[in-house]
């Protein structure tokens, strides 16, 4: 089995019509020879920094903020697809189907920073 995992930066404002995008491919993957199954994941964008902000003390936080810290907020909603598939060929072939061509509609939902990669596991 492959593992395929794809990771896009979404425009604000745009996360439902992102989720609506790969929900909507969910028969064509379904009917692709060799995929195994997938799961999509949407960033709760801000909810870790404010966790950890949360059990600062005011003066951890203060020396938290002056270092730049409070600056790596992220503009945007992060989503990873993982993807399993028999092989790589599968995944590719179903790349060049006419189901994946709808990819146009995604564009304009996603900003330029994206990752799409093969893995292995490791443990």
């Amino acid at each position: 089995m492959d593992t395929y995992i794809v990771t896009v930066m979404v425009k604000s404002g745009h996360e439902q019509q992102v989720a609506d995008f790969y929900l909507s491919l969910t028969d064509a993957l379904n009917a692709a020879p060799g995929f195994e199954g997938r799961a999509i994941y949407q960033a709760r964008t801000g909810t870790m920094l404010a966790a950890v902000l949360a059990g600062m003390t005011p003066e951890e936080r203060e020396k938290f903020e002056s270092r730049g810290h409070d600056d790596h907020k992220e503009e945007g909603t992060r989503f990873v697809l993982i993807e399993k598939w028999a092989t790589v060929d599968d995944r590719m072939a179903f790349a060049k189907s006419a189901a994946s061509q709808r990819t146009a509609e995604l564009i304009p939902h996603l900003m330029p920073e994206h990752t799409h990669e093969f893995y292995e596991e490791v443990c």
